[in-house]
């Protein structure tokens, strides 16, 4: 019996490989069209498994973890801490599996001592979270949704033809600043080095080890608000970060300033943000996530959006794609424990 222990209280390890027995059909609907073989590309657990004889055994906290880790062949892990103390007992470990680059919370040290490999896998989830975001930063800075109003209603007869939209901008004159630099900020730094555009980011712990690797520079909290031209928001939503974004925070914004969150609306107290962007303290925003979801109705964001003035774009909470982000980023996982099974090299190996 191989014992796998699977601590991820979000749900991503075992959703991609769940989706059709647990939703069957309207789930695969929603796959199919994006891959017609959706069956064979979707595995369940049981059939990657069915060479094997496996128990997975769902964990919900450390001390839940602290129970079983003696007996565990495999830990996988999703966005949480396990502390030295516990890892060191997991004495018959024979590998770590972390869902996401951003592996923080596996003390790496102890696995070292263990001679345990320690695989960080990308999501997929957030690489499609982040490439949302940096459109919502292009859509802005292009302003294309004033660019397709000019074609739908005519506008160039007379404005003319060509370079007749105001305030198109190129991004390598601005600063990005990210609020928060895990595993979405990360792409987003990339992309901006990319586009020769100045990046700078705040996080709870500093990176030291991946400024120069991502082009970045560590600022603090007033500082990120103060110099960013667009403010990308990319931390977690917990009972002390609500509304930590607040009239204060946007206060510090340049009038002319962009603000993106595809985080989570509860990170935002949404009527200091609704009152910056109506009274032009803002220049815009970008929103895929808000306080209250489904938006209501007759909310004040759906008037900013539909008013091209106050630059607003929003989105349904659609940033991560689709149930497919889901599958790939757990076959991601189980793919990696299959092969370790078999003796075949491993993916995105970090020790």
């Amino acid at each position: 019996m191989i014992k796998i222990v699977v601590w991820d209280n979000i749900g991503n390890v075992l959703l991609g490989v769940r989706l059709r027995k647990q939703f069957g059909n309207e789930w695969m609907k929603k796959l199919t069209p994006d891959d017609p073989a959706a069956v064979e590309s979707a595995p369940l657990f049981e059939e990657i498994f069915a060479d094997y004889e496996t128990e997975v055994i769902e964990v919900k906290t450390l001390a839940e973890l602290d129970d079983v880790i003696a007996e565990a062949d495999y830990l996988v892990v999703h966005k949480e801490r396990v502390t030295p103390e516990v890892l060191r007992k997991g004495k018959k470990i024979r590998l770590i599996q972390h869902l996401g680059l951003d592996y923080r919370g596996v003390p790496m040290e102890v696995a070292r001592e263990l001679g345990v490999p320690v695989c960080a896998t990308p999501l997929i989830n957030y690489i499609a979270v982040a490439e949302h975001a940096w459109a919502l930063l292009l859509n802005h800075y292009k302003q294309m949704q004033e660019q397709r109003c000019q074609v739908e209603q005519r506008k160039y007869l007379e404005r003319g033809w060509g370079a007749t939209v105001p305030n198109v901008r190129i991004v390598q004159d601005y600063t990005l600043g990210l609020l928060g630099f895990g595993e979405i900020a990360r792409p987003m730094a990339s992309y901006a080095h990319a586009f020769e555009m100045k990046a700078i980011y705040w996080d709870i712990v500093r990176f030291p080890d991946l400024e120069a690797k991502y082009h970045i520079e560590y600022v603090e909290w007033d500082e990120l608000f103060k110099r960013a031209d667009v403010l990308s928001v990319h931390i977690p939503i917990k009972p002390e970060t609500e509304k930590i974004i607040g009239a204060r925070e946007f206060g510090l914004m340049k009038p002319d300033a962009f603000f993106i969150n595809t985080a989570r609306g509860k990170l935002v107290d949404q009527a200091a943000l609704v009152d910056a962007l109506k009274n032009h303290r803002l220049g815009g925003a970008g929103l895929d996530v808000m306080y209250e979801e489904p938006l209501p109705k007759d909310d004040p964001l759906h008037a900013l959006n539909e008013d091209p003035q106050y630059n607003v774009t929003l989105t349904s909470h659609s940033a991560w794609q689709g149930p497919w982000t889901w599958v790939r980023d757990s076959l991601n996982i189980w793919m990696n424990v299959y092969h370790h099974l078999r003796g075949e090299p491993l993916r995105y190996e970090v020790s």
